[in-house]
């Protein structure tokens, strides 16, 4: 994958709300070729009052999320402004199912408070936090 950096292409590793393709749709438009990947020495936790999480570095700790292939600056700069100021864009690497390492960008919290130390469940964002979610910013 690091040929598409080569021709203005990035990977996005998510791993919250743009994990579901509706939700990465609306915000950049299209849904580009994904896969499942796990981003190592991560962990995902809730953010306080809201229904969507953050990532920060945690040694021993993983996420498992799904990384969209291949988008333009335009599409990140969606990225970018949707994430808004609580989140950084950072490179890192990811490693698909099959074991391949890809190159990508994760967004992680970079404020000092707001964070619960508790998991964040996807299955739970997808019965009951998406409505709240979508309410406020979608």
């Amino acid at each position: 994958m690091d040929q598409d950096r080569a021709v203005g292409r990035i990977n996005v590793f998510t791993y919250g709300s743009l994990m579901l393709s509706f939700v990465f749709q609306r915000v950049v438009g299209r849904c580009p070729q994904s896969i499942e990947a796990t981003l190592n020495d991560w962990k995902r936790v809730r953010v306080d009052k809201e229904s969507f999480p953050a990532a920060v570095p945690a040694s021993g700790d993983q996420v498992r999320g799904i990384l969209w292939l291949g988008l333009s600056t335009d599409e990140i700069a969606r990225l970018d402004q949707f994430e808004g100021e609580h989140y950084q864009r950072m490179s890192v690497q990811v490693s698909a199912l099959s074991g391949e390492r890809h190159a990508a960008e994760i967004y992680q919290w970079v404020r000092d408070d707001g964070l619960i130390n508790e998991p964040w469940d996807i299955d739970w964002f997808k019965t009951v936090g998406i409505k709240d979610f979508s309410s406020k910013y979608l």
